[in-house]
């Protein structure tokens, strides 16, 4: 993923997201590069924007596996779309955006993980937990995210 920086903004060029089966392009989606860090350990990549998800950051298996051993800080549900509600634990992990090289700090984000694993998927999500904390551009027709440093 290509990616630039000046003083006032970070930028994360749109990333593909493929076809459906019967040819039709599906719409590039926003990404951010996440670094999550809990104690010694990190995971870094990239981070689908979904404002229609309310919570912080939906993890996938390796973000999971960062929690391995500590207690959640409480429980939730969420609506969600295919399953109706779903239960959460939710955790707290240090966040940064990653960017030629550097990390960016963003504080502290809740990161929930749904007690049935079979709710958790390939991509990391950003909800508006984290998003409504940034001053950012979506340009849908350069396909760029332009976050804009405070």
């Amino acid at each position: 993923m290509d990616r630039g920086k000046s003083k006032q903004e970070i930028i994360y060029h749109y990333m593909g997201d493929g076809f459906l089966p019967d040819g039709t392009k599906i719409p590039d989606i926003p990404v951010v590069y996440l670094v999550l860090e809990v104690g010694e350990f990190r995971a870094r990549g990239p981070a689908i924007l979904d404002t229609g998800f309310d919570g912080g950051v939906y993890p996938n298996i390796d973000i999971v596996k960062l929690f391995e051993g500590t207690k959640p800080i409480k429980t939730v549900e969420f609506e969600n779309p295919l399953f109706q509600r779903s239960e959460f634990e939710v955790y707290v992990a240090k966040a940064y955006l990653y960017y030629s090289g550097e990390y960016v700090p963003i504080g502290d984000v809740n990161v929930y993980i749904p007690v049935e694993p079979e709710l958790l998927g390939e991509e990391v999500i950003i909800g508006r937990e984290v998003i409504n904390r940034w001053r950012m551009v979506l340009d849908s027709e350069a396909k760029v995210l332009r976050v804009l440093l405070r």
